[in-house]
C-alpha cells in the first residue's frame, strides 16, 4: 500500500499557518491511488475541516498535532440527519460521509482549542446542575471527528484532546470499532462530551479513557436506524455529568417527535473515580432493551444517581445491571409516566455506599417530569414508580455520614406491578424512628424473601394504597424490627402474606 506524506503536499506543521489543503491533498491523493496510508509526522498542524476516504489509514505520528483552525471559512458546515424529519447543521474537523474501510491510528493528537470557541462566564454562581459550566459556546464550534453513513471505522490510539463539543459524532455507521483512545475534555466546559453513536450498528468500545465535561459515551436511536449491538469494555471515566446516556428522542433541535429503537448493548469492567450517575437511560417516544452492565466500580461526587432509568411515552425493558461497588449520593431511580412501560429491570449483587447531599428532590420527586436532566435532582433512596417487573437480588444499601436532617426509606416503590426482593440489606436514613425500612404503594404484587431487618429498624415494611395486594414476606431474618409490617387502613387484611419469618 503507497504512503502518503503531508509534508509533501505542502504542510507546515507550525501550528500557525493552515495545513487544511495540504492534509486534505494528501488524502485524495491516497484515494484517488486506492488506498494506502496518509502519515502525519511530528509537528503541529492547523486545520478546519478535512474530508475522509475510504481505503485509507490516516496515521498520526507520536507528536503529531491537529489542531482546530478560529478560521470559520477553513470549515465545511454540513446538514446531518437529512433523510430524517429532524435535520440540524453542524461542522466538524476530520469528516466523513458514506466512506468505508477507513482508520486513524498512531499516539498522536487530535487537539480542539476548546476556549477558542468559548466566552467566559463572568459569574458561575450556585447551580443545581451538579459541576458548574465556566463558559458560554460562541456562535459555532467544531466537533473533533464527524462521520455519517460509514462503515468499517478503526479509531485507535489517538488522544483527542480540548473539544470545543463532542469529541465525535458517528451518525448511521456501522462497524465501528475505538481501542485505546484518551479522550481528555474541560471538566467544566459546555458540552465536552465524548463520543456520540446515532442509530449506529455493531460498535465495539474498548481500553479507553474518558475525561469530559458532560456524557462520555451517548448512544441514541436518532437517525434512520435503529441503535444495536454494542459491546463496551475494560475503560475508564472521569465526567462531570454521565459515563453512558442511551436513549430516544430528546435531542434540542428536535421539533417533531421521532420514534425509533435502541438494543442489544453489554458494558463490562469499567471504572469510575468521578461522575453525576453511571447509567442514564431515557425512552422519550421510542424503545430500548436488552442492557446488560456487569463489573464495576463507581466513586461520584457530583449530585446525581449512579442508576437513572425514565420513560417518557417510550418503552425501557429488560436491563441487566450486576457486580456493581458504588459510592455515590444516590442509588437508583426508576420512573415511568402512567401508560408508559418499564418492565424486567434486575439490579443483583449491588452494594451502595451513601453519602447524601443535598438534591432538589432528593426525598421525593414529582410526578410532572419537567426533563431527563432530573437525573442530578433525584432521590437518594431506590426509588421506583410507575414500572413492570422489578427484581433485587443481593443489594445492600449503606447510608453514610451527611448534614442532612430529613429521614428516607432505604426503598421507596410507588404504582409498581411486581417487585421481587430476595437477600437485601438496607434500613432508613435519618432520626426519623418511624420512617420504615422499605415503602410501598400501591404495589399490586410483591415478593421479599432472604431479607434481614437491620437493628434499628422500627418498621421494616410500611403499605398502603387502594391497589395494594399480593404482598408475601417470606424466610426473613425480622427479629430487629420493632414491628415486621404496618399497615395503612386503605390496604385489604388479605394484602398481606407472611410465612416462614423470624420475628423473635
Amino acid at each position: 500500500m503507497y504512503q502518503f506524506n503531508v509534508m509533501d503536499y505542502g504542510a507546515a506543521g507550525n501550528g500557525t499557518n493552515s495545513d487544511t489543503a495540504a492534509v486534505q491533498a494528501a488524502i485524495d491523493a491516497c484515494a484517488a491511488a486506492g488506498g494506502g496510508t496518509v502519515y502525519v509526522p511530528p509537528g503541529r498542524y492547523l486545520i478546519g475541516t478535512v474530508c475522509l476516504r475510504s481505503n485509507l489509514t490516516l496515521h498520526l505520528e507520536q507528536g503529531s498535532v491537529l489542531i482546530a483552525s478560529t478560521d470559520k471559512d477553513e470549515y465545511r458546515f454540513v446538514t446531518v440527519y437529512e433523510q430524517c424529519v429532524n435535520t440540524t447543521v453542524q461542522t466538524g474537523n476530520l469528516y466523513g460521509k458514506d466512506i468505508s474501510n477507513f482508520r486513524i491510528t498512531g499516539n498522536g493528537e487530535i487537539d480542539g482549542a476548546d476556549k477558542a470557541f468559548w466566552t467566559r462566564k463572568e459569574t458561575v454562581g450556585e447551580s443545581w446542575n451538579s459541576v458548574p459550566i465556566y463558559y458560554w459556546p460562541k456562535e459555532w464550534r467544531p466537533m473533533g471527528i464527524m462521520l455519517e453513513g460509514c462503515s468499517n471505522v478503526h479509531i485507535e490510539a489517538v488522544t483527542i484532546r480540548s473539544s470545543p463539543l463532542y469529541s465525535g459524532w458517528l451518525i448511521d455507521c456501522q462497524r465501528i470499532q475505538l481501542r485505546g483512545l484518551q479522550i481528555l475534555n474541560d471538566f467544566h466546559g459546555p458540552n465536552t462530551d465524548g463520543f456520540h453513536f446515532s442509530s449506529c450498528r455493531d460498535v465495539h468500545i474498548a481500553d479507553c479513557h474518558f475525561l469530559t465535561g458532560d456524557d462520555s459515551i451517548a448512544i441514541d436511536a436518532d437517525g434512520i436506524s435503529k441503535a444495536e449491538n454494542y459491546t463496551i469494555t475494560n475503560c475508564t471515566f472521569n465526567t462531570s455529568v454521565n459515563c453512558f446516556r442511551i436513549f430516544t428522542g430528546l435531542d434540542p433541535w428536535f421539533t417533531v417527535g421521532s420514534y425509533n429503537e435502541v438494543r442489544n448493548i453489554s458494558i463490562s469492567n469499567c471504572s469510575v473515580s468521578n461522575a453525576a450517575g453511571f447509567l442514564n437511560v431515557t425512552a422519550d417516544n421510542g424503545l430500548i432493551e436488552g442492557i446488560t452492565v456487569s463489573n464495576v466500580t463507581l466513586t461520584m461526587e457530583q449530585e446525581g444517581t449512579p442508576i437513572f432509568i425514565m420513560t417518557n411515552k417510550g418503552t425501557v425493558r429488560h436491563v441487566i445491571v450486576s457486580n456493581m461497588t458504588a459510592k455515590s449520593n444516590g442509588t437508583c431511580v426508576i420512573i415511568g409516566q402512567p401508560g408508559d412501560s418499564i418492565d424486567d429491570i434486575v439490579l443483583s449483587n449491588i452494594l451502595f455506599d451513601v453519602a447524601a447531599k443535598r438534591k432538589a428532590f432528593g426525598i421525593d420527586i414529582p410526578d410532572d417530569i419537567q426533563g431527563y436532566a432530573y437525573h442530578h435532582f433525584v432521590p437518594y433512596n431506590l426509588y421506583f414508580r410507575y414500572a413492570g417487573r422489578i427484581r433485587l437480588h443481593q443489594v445492600a444499601v449503606h447510608w453514610l455520614d451527611t448534614e442532612l436532617q430529613e429521614s428516607w426509606s432505604a426503598l421507596k416503590c410507588r404504582e409498581i406491578e411486581r417487585i421481587d426482593i430476595d437477600g437485601f440489606s438496607g434500613i432508613h436514613a435519618g432520626e426519623d424512628s418511624e420512617m420504615p425500612a422499605l415503602h410501598f404503594a400501591n404495589v399490586k404484587e410483591a415478593w421479599i424473601t432472604r431479607t434481614r431487618a437491620l437493628p434499628g429498624t422500627k418498621v421494616f415494611l410500611q403499605v398502603e394504597g387502594t391497589e395494594t395486594r399480593d404482598i408475601h414476606l417470606s424466610d426473613n431474618d425480622l427479629m430487629h424490627a420493632g414491628q415486621p409490617v404496618k399497615t395503612a387502613m386503605d390496604v385489604r387484611a388479605e394484602a398481606i402474606c407472611e410465612r416462614g419469618n423470624r420475628t423473635w
